[in-house]
């Protein structure tokens, strides 16, 4: 994938991961997914973190 894919699909999986967090009936499968949010966020903010630093690299 390329940086901006990795962020897109991030992104997108924490809405999906959150929204399946408010529609989950157990507290368990909610915080479960609540978890698996916070990682796609944290994984988005490295896509992020990484898709700025090669686009302020010197090209040779």
């Amino acid at each position: 994938m390329s940086a901006t894919s990795d962020i897109a699909y991030f992104r997108q999986r924490v809405v999906d991961e959150k929204r399946r967090a408010r529609a989950a009936c157990e507290d368990a499968i909610r915080r479960l997914h609540l978890d698996f949010a916070a990682r796609y966020a944290q994984r988005a903010e490295e896509a992020e973190r990484r898709a700025l630093q090669w686009t302020s690299s010197p090209r040779t």
